[in-house]
């Protein structure tokens, strides 16, 4: 089966700083996969070097056997990846209604789609950005990503700060995204036993060189294992 995402040889960081050193990573049309790792060893620059925000020192980066390298990030998004950052980014000033019109793009995923998904978001059209609680800000920013209509979508520690019921909640919603067989995904995610839930592959980092990838249950079963590969454990 041919790859929906592919990277090659990857060295990047910023400017002369290298981040990730030789990073070979193939995503499946309709997979999804999990990221962990410390802080600081390559997650979301992982990300970021998808999307092109970052130096690309060697290697490359395929998006449907298209390459990207040099592409801008505005353009690797028409493309089809959708892009859910850590700091959700969405726009304060602007009402919630018109954050999702102003990501639009023809699709399987409509407003009403979104809105089935995060009814929350259906209650609160009118309020501007600011106004949301950060539970709220990351439904917003994940229902912006999806209205694009990627076909790949990359998330970025989406649980981050939220209090557990909302962790539970989200968790919810992945599982019904990870059901979407057209919809690939890549959840960069701290809590291991949210991304081990997630996806039956899991991806580790560990100073900018992935240090395993495969099955997630048998991660799940070994904590000691999943310890030493993160690093918690000597």
């Amino acid at each position: 089966m041919a790859s929906a995402l592919q990277l090659n040889g990857i060295s990047a960081g910023y400017g002369q700083t290298v981040i990730l050193e030789d990073v070979n990573l193939s995503v499946a049309p309709g997979e999804c996969i999990s990221v962990i790792g410390r802080n600081g060893v390559g997650k979301t620059t992982l990300l970021s070097t998808i999307m092109g925000h970052t130096t690309l020192h060697a290697g490359e980066v395929t998006l449907d056997g298209h390459p990207l390298n040099g592409m801008p990030c505005f353009r690797r998004a028409l493309a089809g990846i959708g892009f859910v950052p850590q700091e959700r980014e969405i726009f304060p000033s602007l009402s919630v209604r018109e954050n999702l019109d102003i990501a639009a793009r023809p699709g399987p995923w409509t407003h009403a789609r979104v809105y089935e998904l995060f009814p929350r978001l259906a209650e609160r059209l009118d309020n501007m950005g600011n106004q949301l609680s950060g539970g709220e800000q990351q439904m917003l920013s994940i229902a912006r990503a999806l209205l694009t209509n990627p076909t790949i979508l990359l998330m970025d520690e989406p649980t981050e700060g939220l209090a557990p019921v909302l962790v539970e909640a989200l968790s919810g919603v992945l599982a019904r995204l990870r059901a979407d067989s057209e919809l690939s995904i890549v959840l960069v995610e701290q809590n291991s036993r949210v991304a081990l839930n997630f996806s039956p592959r899991t991806v580790i980092l560990d100073k900018g060189r992935i240090v395993y990838d495969g099955e997630s249950e048998s991660l799940a079963a070994d904590p000691e294992r999943l310890a030493k590969l993160i690093g918690i454990v000597e």
